[in-house]
């Protein structure tokens, strides 16, 4: 049995989300995920069944919807799974009733009519699904109502349960070895593809999967990566250059992190310091006020004083993220920590994941980043990335 979890843990998360769908008034749900080579968007189908489509490309003759797959929820019944692969893995899925089809959202259709399913239907996904498979369901199903509730899962999803925490503890381990990996070989001024290859191969045989390992030094520190395209350069750091290291994978079983670190390839000097630990401060004070019950509008308050308390100048990056951290699972959650994106109503709640992070700029310095990932714990906060904020 290949299936990391066991089959109960399943069945307590198909009843949380029955919970929250009759909460919402809704006797039936149809769930989107999409996988081939990303993460982005498998975390609902990944949290229900444990699936995950291999196979991505463009539409044919033959399939439609490539790397597509959706799951049927109805109260009272156990889910149906559609993937687009011939045949399911028995030995990682946790669905019993499982349809292969080469054109999954049409065989999702095909199941709602059969069953009878009519009226108002939540649909999960709406964000990323793409209008044209959106029509082939949509027309198919004349007597359906579709709703769109992309946060169905989510809800559920938020809140980690013991098993799902044993498995972020395993992946932190990971994440912390990747980050100081990378970190180490850019302050010692390899080229940043060199320094990104060896964080990967961290990643990968402590069985993890690569979203992105971004690099940046230099004259570009003000911006994420320093070569979007792939995530890192062709280039070395020089000696006295700000470098910057993120490790954003599903390190255990899909279960996401994103650290970072901000270092100087050789001896900082007296204002590269100051940035970098007035950046490790706001993680840290606001890490510490990440407890059961706090407001996130109270967080973000309080990480914006610190940022301006420090000064400096605002970077394009802090224009592209601006929020202190966010929720985090199967890949980047809600809710973010931000005044101007969190909603009145976010608390920190225990058995959460969070994303903890700062950016500071210093105009003629550069800019700096910095993340940690943490539980939130009943008696305190866990840390999971244990990098050193000084390299």
């Amino acid at each position: 049995m290949l299936r990391h979890f066991p089959l109960d843990e399943y069945e307590a998360r198909w009843s949380r989300v029955e919970e929250i769908m009759t909460a919402d008034g809704f006797d039936a749900a149809v769930v989107i995920g999409r996988g081939g080579g990303t993460m982005d968007n498998c975390g609902d189908i990944l949290y229900l069944s444990n699936h995950y489509s291999v196979s991505g490309g463009m539409d044919s003759r033959l399939w439609s919807a490539r790397a597509f797959s959706g799951i049927i929820l109805q109260k009272g019944h156990a889910p149906e799974l559609h993937i687009d692969e011939p045949e399911p893995r028995r030995d990682l899925v946790s669905v019993e009733s499982v349809y292969c089809d080469n054109h999954p959202f049409l065989s999702i259709a095909r199941r709602l009519n059969e069953r009878g399913i009519t009226g108002r239907v939540a649909f999960c996904g709406s964000w990323f699904a793409p209008v044209k498979f959106w029509r082939q369901l949509a027309e198919a199903t004349p007597d359906i109502e579709w709703v769109d509730v992309d946060d169905l899962v989510r809800r559920a999803r938020a809140i980690k349960s013991p098993r799902e925490l044993d498995t972020y503890r395993i992946a932190g381990e990971a994440a912390t070895e990747a980050t100081d990996v990378l970190m180490q070989a850019l302050v010692a001024g390899r080229i940043e593809r060199e320094a990104a290859g060896e964080a990967a191969r961290v990643v990968v045989a402590r069985g993890g999967r690569v979203q992105a390992i971004g690099t940046n030094h230099g004259d570009t520190m003000d911006y994420d990566y320093r070569f979007p395209l792939t995530g890192s350069a062709a280039d070395a750091p020089a000696p006295g250059d700000l470098v910057r290291g993120t490790v954003h994978a599903a390190f255990q079983q899909g279960y996401y992190l994103d650290p970072g670190r901000t270092a100087v390839c050789g001896t900082p000097n007296a204002r590269q310091a100051r940035l970098m630990e007035a950046t490790a401060g706001i993680v840290q004070a606001l890490s510490a006020m990440m407890r059961p019950g706090v407001k996130l509008l109270d967080v973000a308050a309080e990480g914006d004083r610190l940022t301006a308390a420090f000064g400096g100048t605002e970077s394009a990056i802090m224009k592209n993220f601006p929020f202190y951290g966010h929720g985090i699972g199967l890949s980047f959650e809600q809710p973010r920590i931000s005044t101007v994106m969190s909603e009145p109503e976010d608390v920190v709640r225990e058995n959460m994941v969070f994303g903890v992070e700062a950016f500071l700029a210093d105009e003629g310095v550069g800019s700096a980043f910095v993340e940690d990932i943490l539980i939130i714990g009943k008696d305190g906060n866990e840390v999971l990335t244990k990098s050193p904020y000084v390299y």
